[in-house]
């Protein structure tokens, strides 16, 4: 009995989290949540990306990705150990690119998308520097 109440607690838990992490408005294909960097072998892309932090994400991320950035009293923090196995390099290139709008009851949670803003390129370095704050 003990048993099948421990695998249904788990059950539930996966289930919970799996719905959380994928709330409407971020919905991942696998072609995106598949694609790979290719600015992984350039080592001057995090230095880019973290310029590129800097000026565009720090406002609501906070200076590093903690999402405690003084314009945002919700932005996700990109350093939870949580979201890395969700926000793999496709993930995170897609989010940025794209942003989203989720309207939850009276609340609007918009990360804005910068694919009208930066070259693919500039989100890719982005990515790079993600990475490695993830690290720190």
């Amino acid at each position: 009995m003990r048993l099948k109440f421990v695998a249904s607690t788990v059950l539930l838990v996966t289930s919970i989290a799996a719905t959380a992490a994928q709330y409407p408005g971020w919905d991942v294909t696998p072609a995106y949540r598949d694609e790979k960097s290719p600015l992984a072998s350039d080592p001057g892309a995090p230095a880019r990306g973290k310029a590129l932090f800097a000026a565009n994400c720090v406002r609501c991320h906070g200076p590093e990705g903690k999402g405690n950035g003084p314009d945002s009293d919700h932005a996700a923090d990109l350093t939870d150990e949580f979201r890395i196995e969700l926000n793999t390099e496709g993930a995170l290139f897609y989010k940025i690119w794209g942003g989203h709008s989720v309207q939850i009851r009276t609340e609007a949670f918009d990360m804005p998308a910068f694919k009208d803003k930066l070259a693919r390129q500039q989100v890719w370095e982005l990515v790079e520097y993600l990475k490695r704050l993830r690290l720190n």
